[in-house]
C-alpha cells in the first residue's frame, strides 16, 4: 500500500502519531471533514477522547466541536484509520450528528 503524505501530524504520546491525510471543508454544513491514520507502534488503538483532543488542538477548536465517526484498526498492523468532523458551531453538530456519537465522545 502506498501511503499518502500527511497534511498535518501530531503525537498523542510516545510511539503514537496522528496523520491527517485528507481534509475537506463542507460549506453547506459548515464543518471540516477529516480522514487520517494513527500509527501506534507497540501500543493499543488510541482512545476516542485522546484522538479528539489532538484533533481539536491541531485545528484550534474546543474538543466539544470534534466528532470521531470511527477508528478502525487493521488486523496485524499497528495502524488505524479514522474519520472525524470538526464543526464551527454546536447547533450544527447537534443537528447533523447522531446522539449516540455525541455521547460516545
Amino acid at each position: 500500500m502506498v501511503s499518502q503524505v500527511p497534511l498535518k501530524t501530531a503525537s498523542i504520546e510516545e510511539g503514537v502519531v496522528v496523520n491527517v491525510l485528507k481534509e475537506r471543508y463542507n460549506k453547506v454544513i459548515n464543518r471540516t471533514e477529516l480522514f487520517g491514520e494513527v500509527i501506534h507502534l507497540g501500543k493499543a488503538t488510541p482512545r476516542r477522547s485522546s484522538l479528539k483532543e489532538v484533533l481539536a488542538r491541531l485545528y484550534g477548536k474546543s474538543p466539544e466541536y470534534v466528532v470521531i465517526k470511527y477508528i478502525r484498526s487493521e488486523y496485524g498492523s499497528h495502524r488505524s484509520v479514522f474519520r472525524a468532523n470538526i464543526y464551527e458551531d454546536l447547533q450544527r453538530l447537534k443537528f447533523f450528528e447522531p446522539d449516540y456519537l455525541i455521547k460516545r465522545g
